[in-house]
């Protein structure tokens, strides 16, 4: 995101630029201007008193940080997985290939180089759905032992309630202070020491409620790779979401 010079509701406009590149203009009870890139689609954050002329300026002379990033989205997307038959997943940090199996019970194999959805009359939302229901089988026998592990082995154990799984937009991760951890179980499509990463990241909530030097102290105590796998993370996380 880039902010201008000049904080969200009310008109929304459209605006054609040189190079061409369609922009929509949300103005607000804000002191500055703000480009944002989202996916394929850029979006303005105005106040309610500069006039169209000065945001078309200032969208302008963004223009190259504009391209890079739309540019950098694209090709992220393209590494998004692909469901068709014959198409690609990032899974354990390896790219496999999709092979649909016609078969009469739903079920998913790994190979060496490539992932097998079997099921009836597949189609990439109907295998999306068969992959979903198996990695969500994966996180809940696995993650809720391995999440109780690390709290005994911290002497947390009594301060953590349950585990639960939610598919979420933006977290892989949360802990509430009652003692409640949250899984996006799509993590299971990274690898096991990303996953490990990810569980130490919760449990360590359990005793600080932040990202206070101590809770870090405490994360490395346990994970000392942690800085690793959260850049794995962020350079890889858009290949997960399904």
């Amino acid at each position: 995101m880039i902010v201008g010079d000049s904080s969200l509701a009310d008109g929304i406009a459209k605006r054609s630029l040189t190079p061409p590149v369609d922009y929509t203009v949300v103005r607000g009870r804000r002191k500055t201007m703000a480009v944002l890139v989202r996916h394929q689609a850029v979006e303005v954050r105005a106040p309610l008193f500069v006039t169209q002329a000065q945001i078309h300026d200032f969208v302008t002379s963004h223009m190259p940080w504009i391209l890079r990033k739309l540019a950098h989205k694209a090709e992220q997307d393209a590494q998004r997985p692909d469901l068709r038959d014959g198409g690609s997943l990032y899974y354990k940090a390896r790219k496999l290939r999709v092979h649909f199996v016609s078969a009469a019970a739903e079920r998913v194999e790994v190979m060496a180089d490539e992932i097998r959805i079997h099921g009836r009359a597949l189609s990439p939302e109907r295998a999306g759905r068969v992959l979903q229901r198996w990695l969500l089988a994966q996180a809940r026998e696995q993650l809720p032992s391995r999440t109780r592990a690390l709290a005994e082995y911290l002497q947390l154990g009594g301060r953590l309630k349950e585990v639960v799984f939610r598919k979420t937009r933006s977290k892989w991760g949360h802990c509430t202070s009652g003692g409640r951890i949250q899984y996006n179980w799509l993590i299971m499509l990274a690898p096991d020491a990303v996953i490990d990463y990810m569980i130490c990241h919760e449990v360590c909530h359990l005793r600080h409620m932040n990202h206070s030097p101590q809770y870090w102290a405490l994360v490395e105590s346990v994970c000392p790779d942690h800085r690793r796998y959260v850049r794995w993370l962020r350079t890889h996380e858009h290949r997960l979401w399904l």
